[in-house]
């Protein structure tokens, strides 16, 4: 369960820095400059998202810490399962695929996003 918990949150964090990568993207082909503002409002982004994700998380452990009581006591309501901190994370993630294709112009927008994304991730030394 709390692997499954890091992956809604490393998703949610993917989908914020495949947004930040298409904003970049466009920005370079408009001839724009990449200004500091632009990154703290990703910064202050990732915050606010994680905020609300911590928030969700706080209300699965109470949930599923009194669904294990029951479970204990005999009575089985449903399984055990982060539904808020997932629900949640689908939810920003979605938000995020709407704001990486909804400003631009091009077609080929979000593919180029997220294809910028995955070069970015087999660069790091890590996958190698």
């Amino acid at each position: 369960m709390l692997l499954l918990i890091l992956l809604d949150y490393l998703c949610v964090f993917i989908s914020v820095i495949a947004d930040l990568v298409s904003g970049v993207c466009k920005a370079r082909r408009r001839g724009e400059k990449c200004t500091s503002a632009g990154l703290r409002r990703t910064v202050d982004k990732i915050g606010r998202y994680y905020l609300a994700l911590f928030s969700m998380t706080v209300i699965d452990v109470l949930l599923l810490a009194s669904l294990s009581y029951f479970e204990d006591e005999g009575l089985n309501f449903c399984p055990l399962f982060p539904y808020m901190t997932t629900f949640g994370a689908l939810s920003l993630s979605l938000i995020e695929v709407k704001s990486i294709c909804e400003a631009s112009d091009e077609k080929g927008d979000f593919r180029e996003g997220v294809s910028a994304l995955l070069t970015m991730l087999r660069n790091l030394s890590f996958l190698r």
